[in-house]
């Protein structure tokens, strides 16, 4: 579909820090990400979304940008980006980047003018308010981070208060000044005109605060994040007035025509979510909620529908496992269960995002000296590309898991059982299937361990038990099997019932019965 080639993607998040380093400083780099480009290219993503490689002085590793238009040097050059996203586009792959659009490092230049003066020409390109009477914040919003306390930090020269609903490095952007949105509509069009196919846009429901700064109403003061309550509202996100930025901003990306806006926007009540998606402002949205499931076949067929019902028909959200901010698959569920949410992830209507790592089961590995101010270096660890690391010749930045001798991507490479594998043949499936494309999506009655759904013609049974479980499938007397979590599975077999054994997920093409006539579940 012409300019829509997101809407069934798979991309591939590459956490710059630690997926692979070329010079042996331990950190890795834009040259190393390049030097491992084959490997995306394998697994048969469309693209790679890169986290911030900008300059920044890491208060948030990497969400504190110092500089919008430029390449930390620990990460290499703008040469070095220009170089890689050459070798991307040679290998078909496309490239996303982080923008963070919050806030900035409080090193930022535009910062540093802020402060140094109430009168400064850009003191008002952030958010300042003075002490509350007592001398206290301003208000009662709380940093996202519970280490951090209270969102506001006082600059004793000044004399005022400044928002930061990060960490104190991270001041707050004030979106209702024109001058910046005019100064990210550059940062925009810098990076476009470099040839990025895209933007991974940083909690984009925060944009916008209560202009009057107001205090936050006690049912939900408590509230760092999103809190959903049925009668009361966060006053320092999810405002209605963050959807005409993200409107304004998607006007610079249509001038470039291919290119898509993904949004984070960690908001757990679908009816609100689904506005931040599939209209004029942001093409697609992660779905948060999917990732912060238990091991349940119930509840996930519950979170996918509940988005689905309130999606508008045009409308994909994005799907991830795990992220930088997300432990990962292998540590929350089981190493058992890896296939299955593989299966699931890359089945259903919408984009899929495959964290590195996630492909050969990696799991989190908490560093003996922990760095991250939220405590997500586990998920962050460097990529196990062989049973030496492979990543470093030097000492990485954070130490690799003690499984690296045996999960690591030479060790996958050529078992056809193996997780790499089982993805690879998912996502090359996934590109050649017009069911999975642009089929549409129906869950199905089915046992409480099973989560069953139709795409077009086919079906997806997942089995979320370590036991056998056996089921009618509604419609259809038999199917083939076409891909399994276990190998050798492939060959027509009967629905009725449909034997599934532990731990097993299958895409079934059907033969036989109307697919108009399968009954969908509650």
């Amino acid at each position: 579909m012409s300019g829509q080639w997101w809407r069934d993607a798979v991309l591939y998040q590459i956490y710059p820090r630690s997926f692979a380093d070329s010079n042996g400083d331990g950190i890795g780099d834009l040259p190393g990400i390049t030097a491992r480009l084959d490997h995306v290219a394998r697994l048969g993503a469309d693209a790679i979304w890169l986290s911030p490689f900008y300059p920044s002085p890491q208060a948030d590793f990497g969400y504190d940008i110092s500089d919008y238009e430029s390449v930390d040097p620990v990460h290499g050059t703008l040469d070095d980006f220009d170089a890689m996203v050459a070798a991307a586009h040679e290998r078909g792959i496309r490239v996303v980047v982080d923008i963070v659009m919050n806030h900035t490092s409080d090193r930022h230049p535009w910062f540093l003018e802020s402060r140094s003066d109430r009168t400064n020409p850009r003191r008002d390109w952030y958010i300042w308010a003075d002490p509350a009477p007592d001398g206290g914040p301003p208000n009662n919003w709380l940093s996202a981070f519970e280490r951090c306390g209270t969102a506001w930090r006082l600059d004793e020269p000044t004399g005022q208060y400044y928002l930061h609903s990060f960490t104190p490095g991270q001041p707050d952007l004030n979106w209702r000044n024109p001058d910046v949105h005019a100064a990210i509509r550059k940062v925009w069009q810098f990076w476009l005109d470099r040839g990025v196919d895209g933007f991974r846009i940083d909690v984009a429901h925060r944009l916008m605060k209560d202009p009057q700064l107001r205090d936050n109403p006690p049912e939900v003061a408590h509230a760092r994040r999103h809190f959903t309550h049925p009668s009361v509202r966060q006053r320092n996100l999810d405002l209605p007035e963050v959807h005409d930025v993200l409107r304004d901003m998607r006007v610079v990306l249509d001038g470039y025509g291919d290119r898509f806006a993904l949004g984070e926007v960690p908001i757990s009540d679908d009816a609100r979510l689904a506005t931040y998606f599939g209209g004029d402002g942001m093409q697609t949205a992660f779905h948060i909620a999917f990732w912060e499931q238990p091991w349940d076949a119930r509840a996930f067929r519950a979170c996918v529908d509940g988005l689905i019902a309130h999606t508008r028909t045009d409308a994909v959200p994005t799907y991830a496992l795990s992220t930088h901010d997300i432990s990962r698959t292998v540590s929350r569920y089981g190493a058992e269960h890896a296939p299955v949410a593989a299966m699931m992830m890359l089945t259903l209507r919408g984009v899929a995002c495959v964290y590195y790592g996630e492909e050969i089961g990696m799991a989190d590995a908490p560093p003996a000296l922990e760095q991250d101010v939220d405590g997500r270096d586990g998920q962050r660890t460097p990529m196990q590309w062989d049973a030496t690391g492979g990543f470093t010749t030097g000492t990485p930045w954070l130490p690799l898991a003690a499984d690296q001798h045996m999960v690591n991507v030479e060790a996958q490479e050529d078992d056809p059982g193996s997780l790499l594998n089982l993805y690879r043949r998912l996502i090359a499936y996934r590109r050649g299937s017009e069911d999975l494309l642009r089929g549409g999506y129906v869950s199905l009655d089915s046992p409480a361990d099973v989560f069953a759904y139709r795409r077009g013609d086919l079906l997806v049974a997942l089995n979320f038990a370590g036991h056998p479980v056996a089921f009618d499938v509604p419609g259809a007397a038999a199917g083939r099997v076409e891909l399994s979590t276990r190998t050798g599975r492939e060959g027509v077999v009967t629905l009725r019932p449909l034997e599934l054994s532990d731990h097993e997920g299958v895409v079934l093409k059907l033969t036989a019965g109307d697919p108009a006539d399968a009954e969908a579940g509650p």
